[in-house]
């Protein structure tokens, strides 16, 4: 994922350089489908925009998707989420 400018991956979004600061900044709020469009821009899987983090590491909050609210208490309860919802999603496609 390195070689790449903020510019440039702006541009294989086709965004501004802005909104991929807001999106990715410390207060953004990234949705699946802003972080499927990193990964692709990327050329890279979602799964890896998160290799460096550990699946015991603390990550806390909700997961609104729908009409179902999904507790998360750590990152691999996230990543578990992710590879259903993906999956889900490849069916339908």
């Amino acid at each position: 994922m390195r070689g790449i400018t903020l510019k440039e991956l702006a541009e294989r979004m086709e965004v501004s350089p802005e909104a991929v600061t807001r999106m990715l900044s410390k207060n953004g709020n990234p949705t699946l489908t802003t972080l499927e469009n990193v990964a692709k821009a990327l050329k890279v899987e979602v799964s890896e925009l998160f290799d460096n983090f550990n699946a015991d590491m603390l990550v806390r909050g909700y997961l609104e998707v729908g009409d179902r609210i999904h507790r998360i208490n750590n990152f691999s309860e996230l990543q578990e989420i992710y590879n259903k919802l993906s999956s889900q999603n490849k069916t339908v496609k």
